[in-house]
C-alpha cells in the first residue's frame, strides 16, 4: 500500500510544475511575486483557520517564527543570486541539502536511528535511494558548477537543509486538522510583516512595480497553486518519519517541468534520463517503505 505522505508529496511536485510555467509567461519581478504569494496563501487560507482555529501551543508559534526568517533571508538571497550564477547552477547545489537533513533529523529523532540500525537491508537501500536521488537531481541541469554559485546561495543551501526539519517540528505542536491551514496562514503573515519592513528599510524596487497589474496577478496565480502546493506538503510533513524522503519525492518536479516543456514544444536542454533516474528513486523510496 502506498503511503499517504507519498501521494501527498508526488500530487506536490506534479502540481508545482506550474509556478516556474506561470513566472516564465509573465515575466515579473522576483520580489513582487514573492511577496504577492504570500498575500494569496494568507488569503486563502484565512477561512480554513477561522473554521478550524488556532494551535494552542506558544511553541507552534515560537518554531514557526524561526522557519518564516530563514525563508525571507534565503529567498532574497535566492532571488538576487538567480541572475548573476544562473538558475541552472543553483538548481544543481541544492539537491545537496537532502543527505544533510537527512542526517540533522536523527539527531532531533534519535529513537528513528534505533529503528535504522534493527532494519540493515532496509536502511542501506533507503541511504543508496537517497544518495542517487540526490546525484540525479545535481545532473538534470547540464552547466558546471562553480565556487561563485556557492558563495552567493551557502544561506539558501543552508536554510533548504534545516528548513524542513524545523517545520516538522513546528508541525509537531499543533493538531493534525489545525496544522496545515495555521501554518500556511501563520507563515504567511510573518513573512508578509519581516518583508514590509525590509522594504521600507532596503526599497529593492519601485512601489509602482510591487503594485502593478503584472506582479499582482502573477503573484495571485502562483499563490493559488503555491498555497495548494504548501498544504500538501505540511500535510505530507506531518506523517512522514523523516523529513528528506519528502524531499526525494518533491525532486521529481524537474521531469514533470521538462515534460510539459517537450508538450509545449519548449526548447529545454535537461537531462531527461537524470529526470528518469530521480522518478526511478522515488518509486524505488515509496516501494522499500511500503513493504518494511
Amino acid at each position: 500500500m502506498i503511503p499517504h505522505w507519498a501521494i501527498l508529496g508526488l500530487s506536490a511536485a506534479i502540481l508545482s510544475t506550474a509556478i516556474p510555467l506561470i513566472q516564465e509567461r509573465m515575466k515579473a519581478d522576483g520580489f513582487a511575486v514573492a511577496f504577492w504569494v504570500k498575500v494569496a496563501a494568507v488569503l486563502l487560507s484565512a477561512p480554513f483557520v477561522v473554521h478550524f482555529g488556532f494551535p494552542d501551543d506558544p511553541k507552534f508559534y515560537g518554531v514557526l517564527a524561526i522557519t518564516a526568517v530563514l525563508w525571507c533571508i534565503s529567498d532574497v538571497i535566492y532571488f538576487r543570486a538567480v541572475p548573476v550564477a544562473g538558475a541552472g547552477v543553483i538548481s544543481r547545489l541544492l539537491p545537496s541539502a537532502v543527505i544533510i537533513s537527512f542526517i540533522l533529523w536523527f539527531f532531533v529523532d534519535p529513537g528513528l536511528l534505533q529503528k535504522y540500525v534493527d532494519k540493515p537491508a532496509q536502511s542501506l537501500a533507503i541511504i543508496t535511494i537517497i544518495l542517487l536521488a540526490t546525484l540525479f537531481a545535481t545532473r538534470i541541469r547540464k552547466c558546471a558548477l562553480s565556487w561563485q554559485g556557492v558563495r552567493l546561495v551557502w544561506f539558501v543551501i543552508f536554510a533548504a537543509c534545516v528548513g524542513p526539519i524545523i517545520e516538522k517540528l513546528s508541525l509537531g505542536y499543533a493538531p493534525s486538522r489545525q496544522a496545515p491551514y495555521a501554518f500556511i496562514f501563520c507563515q504567511g503573515l510573518m513573512m508578509l510583516g519581516f518583508w514590509v519592513l525590509y522594504y521600507f528599510v532596503r526599497k529593492p524596487i519601485p512601489a509602482r512595480t510591487l503594485f502593478s497589474r503584472q506582479s499582482v496577478l502573477t503573484g495571485a496565480a502562483i499563490g493559488s497553486v503555491a498555497t495548494l502546493v504548501i498544504y500538501l506538503k505540511t500535510t505530507a510533513l506531518v506523517t512522514v518519519d523523516q523529513p528528506a524522503f519528502l524531499s526525494v519525492l518533491l525532486f521529481t518536479d524537474a521531469l514533470w517541468i521538462l515534460l510539459v516543456y517537450r508538450l509545449l514544444g519548449r526548447r529545454d536542454d535537461s537531462n531527461i534520463w537524470a529526470g528518469l533516474g530521480i522518478v526511478g528513486c522515488a518509486g524505488a523510496l515509496i516501494l522499500v517503505k511500503s513493504l518494511f
